[in-house]
């Protein structure tokens, strides 16, 4: 599965020149992806902080991890302990 544009925004900055920017739900499902690089420490808290955010929907968030196998079981049991 390709999951390179799951969660990806485009951002245009001049005429004809743009970048892609991930969204802070697709950073969070990459920290907890990551978190054996970075230390499940650093995936916690920006789901905290994530949480703090109004507007912040943990079904969008969890509906976006299914795509990634080893993120979504970390991030539902720490969202469950959160909330």
């Amino acid at each position: 599965m390709d999951t390179f544009d799951i969660g990806r925004d485009e951002l245009a900055l001049t005429a004809g020149t743009a970048i892609g920017l991930y969204t802070p739900e697709r950073c969070i499902i990459d920290a907890f992806r990551l978190r054996h690089l970075e230390g499940p420490e650093t995936a916690v808290e920006a789901l905290r902080r994530w949480l703090r955010r109004r507007g912040a929907q943990p079904a969008t968030l969890l509906s976006m991890a299914r795509a990634f196998p080893k993120a979504e079981p970390a991030l539902r049991s720490t969202l469950e302990i959160l909330l």
